[in-house]
């Protein structure tokens, strides 16, 4: 798919627009809103015609007028946050419509949309929906609605940066979680080559934000592979419903009580207009810019990794079986040979970082031994005393081809700085990201075409601080240095300290000249050019990789009565563009290389029937099947079946959903610098490329297992890492649930689910010797990978919530929520048999964290079994103060996680959010003070992430002003 074929798109689309037919006569509708219980007007009620894309707002008199060509009778739609829906029956135009809304504490049966596709009650879903709309952002004391998203149930967000936050649902959390799609008005947010969500970095304003919907679990027959463990749809705000004129203003201060370096200031300021003019066409614009520090990832502590000699403890009577974490963490550089802290780099005791003496080395204390030379801290390494900035921008065009059909055509931009972490920390310095879309919609079909352009270029930030270290002074001198320097006696290890200061001796300083000259040409230096100075690539890469995608689906509710149809059909295309930095280029020879591109397509078809069994129950079947292929893998199909059946306010659900998820670009076809560590995708393109089928690898137990002598050269050799056929991820999941919302004063939410994954794809670790010899082990002469590749293994994941929503009465409601989901597992081999614990007990349906089953290898659940909170709120103590408190507590977590990560429990963590809100009505205002983590109790939510402190904040927010 080529530019020009996308330009030809937009033009005739644009034709289209230009060229439609006229418009019927028109008549007009007008009324006036009130409160119901001060009865006076309300400004901002939006005003629709139920099932149509018209509407409109009420003025600040309480007052609204709407065009429309529709025959009567028709039905007005009010709803405004804070109040009751309202909808009232037309029969006859000349009359005045006048609604009443009452103010209620509770608003849980809302509409959704991403259970099936067309329009629904939130408590007749059938399957899990959770959905934010303007009155929980609004309440919530989150600073951002994305950030609103934690107080779901079962939702974890693992914060990365500032403003790039992972969503993970139902186990496998990840940093860069790709079994989980986020859609922003139908466009797909994830990266095109690196294949991970990028949430707020590149999302809408939050002015802009209608409703946030997230889908738990598969959702592939209707939202195509990828949506393995869910999907999270945001939708913005419609310029016909709403229009005028919004600001916000928000100032916070964020690293309070580090010493040294915090509190640290931020800004967020945010702007939206949105204007109708005449019957058929309507604008609006969008920016919003944040700049700050980011939180810290400042943990200092020796880290914890399952390549630590005798890191799980082993009961010795039984096989030597694990038992627990047997690593104890000296977390002085001055007492420890091996120190590696978890946010310093350079200092990494299982890649480059480390230089392991010769067994025959003249001092005894130190034949054999690691030492890892002294590294510097993430602040160092990016030189930017953590500034960080976040713009995201905005441009929509409607317009109505008829009553019903609605022509758009959007631009929307992000761009920022933040770090990832994958296998390795990487900082993204100036990430740009373009998405334009064009749609044609109507109540029962949609056409949409759009895609995503970037501009990605990032480096390691491990690598770059080994890069600097090395340019002062290579590891084989500075170990010569180091033994020099060192002492024994007694046969005990002391003056550590003095061999390092000893080797360290002309260290380049962090903001030196000398230390900013190498980082600087090793950062801007592509990772496959060489730099002949310094004897090794830069560390930059890059991912401009761009997509296309193109979708439609229709409705045939018009065309029959006896099941509610829909169908639906979509092409992607892929285009790579990292210029060989982080994939491989088709060589044509001569010179001439070509980036690889990848071409997915899929149809789906669902009927659905509501039966009605008496006056009060009903029965609503809904059955889905959808096929996808991608052109390097076999097409699958994935069927869903549902039912939905409600007795009165009770709604019990159950489903049975399949999914499948295609290896994101990144897991095809990735590949490491030469000479250095890295992820390595499952594609023969990927192994050719790392050298993988002439210099193969060997997983890390084994090599180490060489290391210490326990197994001989032929015993390892015979032991290779030859990963089998790449395939697609799969999943089938059970669910059941229910739903009910008692008097508008109780709302329910429970469900009980079983996944079953096979053909898992992970990052299994292994060793790739630097000269082909395996003897290089020995002198820590190796590269650290991480091999994609699909286990054999079967995976189960079994897990629970509950949610309740309850109005206590003046305003006053209380809800909560609690899920718990255990991941369990049975290992296998390649001939499909059960593989055995070193005791000698078949590894059969359990715990993926006991460490009988972890000290078999990485199964990557990272995911706490339990979590919950609870929420307080009043939005109206008095007419113009309101308030809500949150609680959250997670349990604690097992982290298998990384290269220069690793190993280890994360501890439990609670935070107490907080919020207070003043309403200025005559300059339509509100003034939000609140915080997040209001006690500052530091923690993070995964393994070498930055650590989440207190975020405070005042905001004033001026709302469709100028309508």
């Amino acid at each position: 798919m080529t530019k020009t074929t996308l330009k030809c798109y937009f033009l005739t689309l644009l034709l289209v627009v230009c060229t439609a037919a006229g418009w019927a006569q028109s008549i007009t509708l007008s009324g006036t809103i009130t409160d119901a219980a001060t009865n006076q007007p309300l400004p901002g009620v939006n005003i629709t015609i139920k099932g149509r894309a018209v509407g409109t707002a009420t003025n600040r008199d309480g007052r609204f007028s709407l065009q429309t060509n529709q025959a009567l009778p028709l039905t007005l739609v009010a709803t405004y946050v804070g109040y009751g829906r309202q909808e009232v029956t037309v029969s006859n135009s000349g009359n005045p419509i006048n609604f009443t809304l009452r103010e209620e504490s509770l608003l849980a049966d809302e509409v959704v949309v991403s259970a099936s596709r067309v329009e629904e009650s939130l408590t007749k879903a059938s399957v899990t929906v959770e959905k934010l709309g303007p009155r929980q952002f609004q309440q919530s004391p989150a600073a951002t609605p994305y950030d609103a998203l934690q107080n779901l149930k079962g939702v974890d967000l693992l914060t990365q940066s500032l403003t790039f936050k992972s969503v993970n649902i139902r186990g496998f959390g990840a940093n860069n979680n790709n079994r989980f799609v986020q859609w922003t008005d139908g466009m797909d947010n994830r990266s095109p080559g690196l294949g991970f969500g990028f949430g707020n970095v590149a999302g809408i304003s939050d002015l802009d934000i209608e409703s946030i919907e997230i889908i738990p679990g598969a959702s592939s027959a209707l939202y195509g592979p990828d949506a393995l463990q869910g999907l999270m749809l945001t939708r913005s705000k419609n310029p016909f419903e709403y229009q005028g004129l919004s600001a916000q203003v928000k100032v916070g201060v964020n690293n309070v009580g580090k010493e040294g370096f915090g509190p640290k200031p931020y800004t967020d300021l945010a702007i939206r207009y949105a204007k109708q003019l005449g019957e058929r066409f309507a604008f609006k614009v969008n920016f919003q810019r944040l700049d700050g520090t980011d939180f810290i990832a400042d943990d200092y502590s020796d880290r914890s990794h399952r390549d630590r000699a005798g890191f799980f403890t082993t009961d010795a009577s039984r096989g030597n079986v694990a038992t627990g974490i047997n690593f104890q963490p000296n977390s002085n550089p001055n007492t420890n040979l091996q120190y590696d802290g978890v946010n310093i780099y350079g200092d990494d005791f299982n890649t480059a970082g480390a230089f392991r003496y010769p067994a025959n080395h003249p001092n005894a204390a130190l034949a054999g031994q690691l030492v890892t030379r002294t590294g510097y801290t993430e602040l160092d390494i990016l030189g930017n005393n953590g500034k960080v900035f976040n713009t995201r921008a905005n441009a929509s065009l409607y317009y109505k081809l008829t009553e019903k059909i609605q022509a758009t055509v959007g631009w929307y931009y992000g761009n920022g700085n933040f770090i990832r972490t994958a296998g390795f920390r990487e900082y993204f310095p100036d990430y740009n990201r373009h998405q334009i879309k064009a749609e044609i919609s109507s109540d029962n079909f949609f056409v949409r075409a759009y895609t995503t352009q970037q501009t990605g270029e990032g480096w390691n930030i491990g690598q770059t601080a080994q890069a600097i270290n090395n340019a002062w002074k290579p590891i084989a001198q500075w170990s010569a240095d180091f033994a020099a320097g060192y002492s024994e006696s007694g046969g005990v290890f002391n003056q550590v300290d003095a061999a390092r200061n000893r080797a360290d001796q002309g260290r380049y300083l962090p903001g030196s000249s000398d230390f900013n000259r190498v980082k600087d040409l090793v950062t801007g230096t592509w990772n496959n050019v060489a730099i002949p100075s310094l004897g090794r690539n830069g560390t930059r890469f890059r991912d401009n990789s761009s997509m296309w995608h193109y979708e439609g689906m229709y409705n045939f509710k018009n065309l029959t009565n006896v099941v509610e149809l829909i169908a639906g059909a979509s092409y992607r295309h892929y285009g790579l563009e990292s210029g060989g930095t982080l994939f491989p280029r088709k060589n044509l020879g001569n010179g001439q290389f070509e980036e690889y591109t990848i071409d997915e397509y899929g149809a789906y078809v669902q009927a659905s029937k509501e039966v009605k069994l008496a006056s009060l129950i009903t029965l609503k079947p809904t059955v889905a099947v959808r096929y996808d292929k991608n052109e390097y893998f076999k097409g699958g199909f994935t069927p869903r079946a549902s039912a939905v059946l409600s007795v009165g306010p009770h709604n019990f659900r159950g489903s049975w959903q399949s999914a499948f998820r295609n290896p994101s670009p990144n897991q095809l076809l990735s590949m490491p610098p030469a000479g250095q560590g890295g992820e390595v995708g499952g594609s023969p393109m990927a192994y050719e490329a790392t050298g993988l089928n002439t210099n193969p690898a060997y997983l890390v137990a084994d090599a180490q297992a060489f290391v210490a002598n326990t197994i001989t050269q032929q015993q390892l050799q015979e032991r290779v890492f030859r990963p089998g056929e790449f395939t697609t991820e799969k999943i089938k999941t059970w669910e059941v649930g229910y739903k009910t919302l008692l008097n508008n004063r109780l709302f329910i939410d429970a469900f009980l689910y079983r996944s079953v994954y096979t053909d898992f794809i992970a990052a299994q670790n292994a060793w790739q010797p630097n000269s082909g010899q395996v003897a290089d082990f020995r002198t820590n002469a190796f590269r650290a990978l991480q091999v994609n590749f699909n286990n054999f293994n079967e995976i189960f994941v079994n897990g629970w919530g509950v949610g309740a929503d309850y109005v206590l009465g003046r305003g006053y409601s209380l809800s909560g929520n609690y899920a718990r989901q255990v991941g369990l597992i049975t290992l296998r081999d390649a001939r499909g048999n059960v593989i055995k614990d070193r005791a000698g007990n078949d590894v059969v349906k359990r715990r993926m964290s006991n460490p009988e089953v972890a000290q078999l290898g990485r199964n990557f659940f990272i995911s706490p079994e339990n979590r919950y909170n609870i929420t307080l709120s009043n939005p109206r103590v008095t007419p113009m103060l309101g308030f809500a408190v949150t609680y959250r507590w997670t349990d604690k977590m097992w982290v298998e996680q990384g290269t220069t990560a690793g190993d280890i429990w994360l501890p439990a963590w609670n935070t107490l959010d907080a919020q207070v809100s003043y309403r200025l009505p005559a300059i339509k205002s509100i003034l939000k003070v609140g915080g997040s983590n209001i006690l500052n109790q530091y923690y993070a939510q995964g393994y070498g992430l930055a650590r989440i402190g207190g975020l405070y904040y005042v905001s004033l927010t001026f709302d469709e002003l100028m309508r």
